[in-house]
């Protein structure tokens, strides 16, 4: 077992009736490092999440997350992993502070720091507010806030800037790199927004048709295709590997 790898995910498949959506699919992210992971929507992206995170089992193949198999600890990996996935659900009438503590509570978690935590992602001062108040941009900052309040190791992201403002993409930018510099937390991100996934990311993986097709360092991107992430994406995601 690969001590320096936080996720390990090997020769995964996933069927759902009768259709495999996940097919031979293998990636690896290392410990203290950001992975971007890129897919046209319906590639499997938020498959694979869920497998990780144990919410899913595999039909084949083994997931590996902070050195735990994800079938068989996949309430240990839920307890050392923030995750924003799909959909976020709060308790509408509710303030913020209120839903992170019930999050605590599920997770077994006492003395986390939740004010701090708000003011972490941009909300400041905002925790006994209610969340049917919260803008689609606060709500997202919220989502963030929730996988980052027990102190994970690992975060998995699904679209964590969509709905954000520029002002806030940057500060999530920021936040995320800050993360991993000083408290080698490991984050696996999704994105459309390329340019982010450039500036972030200490390594990309591109998945298409339930497959990562290639994983690659950002700095050989910019040195194969000038124009940057975008003529990238375009030129593999359809599942081919780049010419070389």
């Amino acid at each position: 077992m690969d001590t320096d790898l936080a996720v390990n995910v090997i020769h995964l498949f996933k069927t759902f009736e009768g259709k495999e959506v996940i097919q031979d699919c293998s990636m690896s992210v290392e410990r203290g490092t950001i992975y971007g992971f890129l897919g046209k929507n319906g590639a499997g992206k938020t498959t694979v999440f869920k497998i990780l995170l144990g919410l899913l089992k595999p039909t084949m193949g083994q997931a590996v997350v902070l050195g735990m198999d994800s079938v068989k600890n996949n309430l240990d990996i839920l307890r050392r992993t923030g995750s924003l996935i799909e959909t976020l659900i709060f308790y509408e009438h509710l303030s913020a502070a209120e839903n992170l503590q019930i999050h605590l509570d599920y997770m077994g978690i006492k003395n986390a720091d939740i004010n701090g935590t708000l003011e972490q992602v941009g909300l400041p001062n905002m925790g006994t507010q209610a969340v049917s108040t919260f803008s689609l941009g606060m709500r997202q900052r919220l989502g963030i806030a929730r996988a980052l309040v027990h102190k994970p190791e690992l975060l998995i992201l699904d679209e964590p800037i969509n709905g954000l403002d520029p002002v806030g993409i940057k500060e999530m930018r920021e936040l995320f790199c800050n993360l991993v510099q000083e408290r080698s937390i490991t984050i696996l991100l999704s994105s459309h927004i390329l340019t982010e996934m450039e500036h972030m990311a200490n390594r990309i993986g591109v998945i298409a048709d339930g497959t990562v097709v290639q994983e690659i360092d950002p700095k050989e991107i910019k040195r194969k295709y000038p124009n940057g992430m975008e003529d990238y994406f375009m030129a593999i995601a359809n599942g081919g590997k780049e010419n070389e």
